[in-house]
């Protein structure tokens, strides 16, 4: 992707934000490893709503801009979402990555962020009965009422998504904690709303200021 293009739409991101009035204590990133339908988008969204100076910055949503400009998605993706994260850390807030971090590729592109921006990095690891994600990823796809938007965009058909889901769920079962830098934690996600918050409000308060 040329230089001008990428700034056009790192620009686009950045005005679709709601910022928040407060900064971070300090710069940090979150990120997240869990299966397609864990439930990623949930828990950062807790996440981003109970740590002052968080902001989401949404894997699909760069990929929803990109669709716009007629671009292919893979590293743009990367590299859309490196470019919103410097600036936004470089103004003082925190970056919550929706984004699935399982790939070492994926941590390796955190750390660089890291690195240029000196922020620390927090991963959450979510766990899901891969039976469970199935359904409720079958249950979202199939609502006739979504519409496709920059906050909430529809990536693929039900059919590939769930067919994605089923060919990364290898991957998430070999990939062991402790090969995992920096992991604040996992959260189990196979029960209510109300039990998942409680534990990423416990999460948030080992974070280190």
């Amino acid at each position: 992707m040329e230089q001008e293009k990428f700034q056009q739409l790192v620009q686009d991101f950045l005005s679709r934000l709601e910022l928040p009035a407060e900064q971070t204590a300090k710069p940090l990133i979150i990120a997240t490893i869990g299966l397609i339908g864990s439930g990623r988008s949930t828990v950062t969204k807790m996440v981003a709503a109970k740590l002052k100076g968080a902001v989401l910055i949404k894997s699909d949503s760069a990929r929803y801009l990109l669709k716009e400009a007629g671009l292919p998605w893979g590293d743009n993706v990367k590299q859309i979402l490196k470019g919103v994260a410097v600036e936004l850390l470089g103004k003082g807030y925190g970056v919550v990555f929706d984004g699935n971090a399982a790939d070492e590729e994926d941590r390796k592109n955190i750390s660089e962020i890291a690195e240029q921006t000196e922020a620390s990095v927090y991963y959450v690891r979510i766990n899901i009965d891969p039976a469970i994600a199935k359904e409720r990823k079958r249950v979202r796809y199939d609502d006739p009422s979504w519409v496709s938007s920059f906050e909430d965009f529809r990536v693929n058909t039900t059919e590939k998504i769930l067919k994605n889901l089923d060919e990364r769920v290898e991957l998430h079962k070999n990939l062991k904690s402790s090969d995992i830098p920096n992991l604040l934690g996992e959260v189990d996600n196979n029960d209510s709303l109300e039990e998942l918050e409680k534990q990423v409000e416990k999460l948030i308060e080992k974070i280190q200021f």
